[in-house]
């Protein structure tokens, strides 16, 4: 190969680094911030579960609701991204989220308990106001009182669960 056609190569090279650094740097403010910047609790003064009443600086705010019909229990728990920026929710399994059902106080049922659950990573980008939801049906639920507490399965987000109680006479 010649010396000329070396060159040209590498500053082909050096040209195309450039260029990606400048882009890097243009779209820095539209990629997720790193884990120190959108963890923890809403600030002081801000409710920590609006409910839908506007942007929550620094968090995905959970909900967990249910409706009954005919002896059958729907739960559905949702993360919205309630923050002024594009968030990145990252699973590291199969395991999107877990919750634990209590009745009378004593565990009942635990979602992974005794599972298995692929080894695949997946990253979900939420814009504002965008949700996560997910679904889980319980039948035959005898009488007491319940506890149902359900969280995201991504560690970087802590405090995206959410809790809910309900009686069965």
């Amino acid at each position: 190969m010649g010396k000329r056609k070396v060159i040209g190569i590498v500053a082909a090279l050096a040209g195309m680094t450039a260029a990606n650094a400048l882009l890097v740097h243009v779209n820095a403010d539209d990629r997720p911030q790193a884990k120190n910047h959108i963890l923890g609790p809403a600030p002081a003064g801000k409710p920590g579960s609006a409910g839908g009443k506007g942007i929550i600086a620094g968090t995905l705010e959970p909900s967990l609701t249910y409706k009954k019909k005919d002896g059958v229990y729907v739960f559905t728990f949702t993360v919205k991204n309630q923050t002024e920026r594009v968030q990145t929710v990252t699973f590291t399994s199969g395991k999107k989220y877990d919750y634990i059902l209590y009745r009378d106080g004593k565990k009942v049922k635990q979602f992974s308990e005794g599972k298995m659950f692929t080894q695949i990573y997946e990253q979900r980008t939420l814009k504002q106001g965008q949700e996560l939801s997910f679904q889980e049906t319980f039948r035959r639920l005898k009488p007491g009182t319940y506890t149902l507490e359900w969280w995201l399965a991504d560690k970087n987000w802590p405090n995206a669960r959410a809790k809910v109680t309900f009686t069965i006479k």
